[in-house]
């Protein structure tokens, strides 16, 4: 019995074992794994890991292909998987345009392909053409290049076939990209060929660093031809781009969110020269008398007038052919170079596409390298010659059909005050389609008289710079925002009051009468509102001075300001040509030096300018809005104030509306400042006709 027992055991296990066999040892369990591993291992590709994306991974284990021999040699894998029914047209694409790229990063990490240069910030000191080796000034005689340029030589042909492949996913395979709307690989392939042409851009910045992006004039690159077609604006006399950023590949502090607009197409910043009207280190150019002969005013408009040269871009780059195999087998490209401004919309085989845009990248690189916020504080000491005259900044290339907003910041402040003003027009589509932004920078260390004479007369430059003749959209219902002192300026920039009598009653009525003769006296005195100007907004305005300008820290920062060299210099020519006697010439110079202090001493509730401009008047008719911040709560209208200016000094009579927020005196930088800025911007658009009402706003009135 024992026996049989025993037989009938080893039988049983001989069953058990068989079974498993056939089975194939397949045994699948199950776990638990977080929401973010799964979203990672289904979103994420090899662009932001190490490993192939679970797509392609899928792709190559289903016909037996192992993923590091198909990275390390993808052509030879894609021929593989060509011959293999089973894989489809999107499959196979998809597939090769990311081994591609991971065959690139793979290059990247080896000792050939590191640069044996030093590169400039966005930019490379490199120097070539196509196949050609050319050393650039100062390198080394011992260093070989060769290895270097052959990678990149492999590295290009990688990266064409990579945006081939992705191209012909989206645009030729069988189904349309509206009908993978909801695809994860459909993102996933678009954000392969953005990396593609980012990185084929990168390398023709390589390999010719000279060569302008925005010009009709073709770049071979190894085996491959690229066309370039410029659609960048109407104006021919736009200067070609001497450098394209990548917006991928920035990351801004300072900027809560980034305005885009999703589409097709890779983003760029478009950095263009800077004209031979505008140097460097640009001179300061005062306008001593607007009348005069002396070429200031040009000067002015030379200097100190700022086109737009960083410029958001978008490329689409098309491979030649009619179909896949065409594509894949070709070596030209169609690269179009689109402003997003002008164009919301592209065209790929007869059929119209969103184009991706980046709003926020240029302005936040243009603030990033012209680092004005630190000039501002320099010049207020007086420490700082280069920005001492206004410098106005268009920050998009002039457009006869946009609106213009004009924006003039407060005391130490510089156009970094706009950010989140700014920041929000270019992120509404309303507001980014109908406006352009000029952004005033002045020395507030200068009298706020001074500074109001040359702003307005830099302004009246700018319009006659890009509109000569005035009769463009542009010139006329221009939006002027102040903040702080810049608000003070604003107000009299729309005032035609003249304080000549006023500011000169204490002198002698026979030297009164030759001052008044005196171009530049009258036009620091006298008011002329911009004619341009159709609403003006008012934030946190000190218009009858504060007490915050007379505590002790303030008065002894006010004595170490000094007023710039230059403006002393300025004072004493605008005198030369007058034949003055010695009593009037000490006059001028006593006027100057009291009733044009430097500005924070202008702000005293005290000042002689305080006395003089308190009760100016805005033109009639010009519609205008205050608001204001109060950190004080909830107390009567005549005890609140920002902590530096209070309500009665920021309130002005007939305003359309007053909005009053809870805040401190940077209030333009408010959620809720922002929001009423904007209410106020479609509220004049609506008024113009430019734009259909919005019912859920009204003009609100006075609170």
């Amino acid at each position: 019995m024992a026996k049989t027992s025993s037989l009938s055991g080893l039988a049983g296990l001989a069953f058990v074992l068989s079974g498993v066999a056939l089975s194939g040892c397949q045994v699948v369990k199950v776990k638990q794994q977080p929401l973010s591993v799964s979203l990672s291992n289904e979103r994420e590709s090899i662009l932001v890991r190490s490993r192939l994306s679970e797509a392609t991974l899928s792709v190559l284990a289903s016909t037996g292909q192992e993923a590091e021999e198909c990275s390390n040699d993808p052509a030879v894998c894609l021929t593989k998987l060509r011959k293999v029914p089973q894989v489809v047209d999107e499959q196979y694409l998809s597939v090769g345009s990311e081994l591609y790229l991971a065959k690139v990063n793979q290059l990247k990490d080896t000792p050939e392909c590191h640069s044996p240069f030093e590169p400039e910030p966005f930019n490379t000191q490199l120097s070539g053409l196509g196949n050609k080796i050319v050393r650039p000034v100062n390198t080394p005689a011992e260093i070989d290049l060769k290895p270097y340029y052959n990678c990149l030589s492999i590295q290009q042909d990688l990266l064409a076939n990579s945006l081939r492949h992705a191209y012909a996913y989206l645009f030729y395979t069988e189904r349309e990209p509206s009908q993978r709307l909801f695809d994860n690989r459909q993102v996933q392939v678009r954000d392969f060929y953005n990396q593609a042409l980012v990185n084929l851009i990168t390398l023709i910045n390589q390999t010719n660093k000279n060569y302008r992006f925005t010009t009709n004039k073709p770049f071979k690159l190894g085996d491959n031809t690229f066309h370039f077609y410029p659609y960048l604006s109407e104006d021919k006399s736009l200067p070609a781009s001497t450098e394209l950023v990548s917006a991928y590949d920035l990351n801004f502090r300072g900027l809560q969110s980034i305005n885009r607009r999703d589409g097709f197409g890779t983003e760029f910043v478009s950095i263009l020269p800077e004209s031979a009207e505008e140097p460097a280190n640009p001179v300061n150019s005062y306008t001593v008398n607007k009348k005069s002969s002396n070429g200031s005013s040009n000067a002015q408009a030379k200097n100190n007038i700022h086109q737009a040269r960083y410029l958001p871009v978008t490329m689409v780059a098309q491979p030649r052919g009619n179909n896949i195999r065409e594509i894949l087998q070709g070596h030209a490209f169609d690269v179009q170079i689109y402003n997003p401004y002008e164009y919301e919309k592209i065209e790929v085989d007869a059929k119209s596409y969103p184009l991706a845009a980046n709003f926020s990248a240029p302005y936040g690189l243009w603030l990033a390298r012209t680092d004005l916020a630190a000039t501002a504080y320099r010049s207020l000491l007086g420490r700082e010659e280069r920005l001492i005259a206004p410098h106005l900044y268009m920050l998009e290339p002039y457009n006869p059909n946009k609106r213009v907003i004009i924006m003039v910041h407060g005391l130490a402040s510089s156009p970094e005050a706009w950010i989140r003003l700014t920041h929000d027009v270019l992120g509404d589509t309303i507001l980014r389609e109908h406006y352009q932004v000029w952004q005033v920078f002045y020395s507030t260390n200068m009298p706020i008289l001074e500074n109001r004479y040359q702003i307005h007369g830099l302004i009246e430059n700018a319009f006659k710079q890009v509109d000569p003749q005035g009769n463009a959209m542009a010139s006329e219902d221009a939006v002027l925002i102040g903040h702080s002192m810049g608000a003070v300026i604003a107000r009299l920039l729309m005032s035609n009051n003249d304080f000549q009598a006023k500011a000169l009653n204490d002198i002698n009525p026979q030297v009164r009468q030759k001052l008044m003769s005196i171009p530049a006296v009258q036009a620091r005195f006298s008011m002329q509102a911009l004619p341009e100007v159709g609403r003006m907004v008012l934030l946190s305005a000190p218009l009858r001075g504060t007490d915050y300008a007379d505590r002790w820290f303030t008065r002894a920062l006010r004595k170490v300001i000094r007023l710039p060299k230059s403006f002393a210099e300025t004072v004493i020519n605008s005198t030369k040509n007058q034949r003055l006697d010695q009593q009037t010439l000490e006059i001028v110079h006593n006027l100057s030096a009291t009733k044009l202090q430097n500005g924070p001493g202008d702000l005293s509730k005290k000042s002689d300018f305080t006395q003089l401009t308190q009760n100016a008047q805005i033109i009639d008719g010009l519609p205008f809005h205050s608001v204001m911040g109060n950190n004080k709560g909830n107390v009567p209208k005549a005890e609140m104030t920002d902590g530096i200016v209070s309500y009665p000094s920021a309130h002005l009579d007939g305003a359309v509306s007053e909005k009053i927020i809870e805040g401190g005196h940077s209030i333009q930088e408010t959620p809720e400042a922002i929001l009423e800025l904007r209410r106020i911007l479609r509220l004049h658009l609506e008024k113009l006709g430019d734009v259909s009402p919005n019912p859920s706003q009204d003009e609100q009135p006075a609170t």
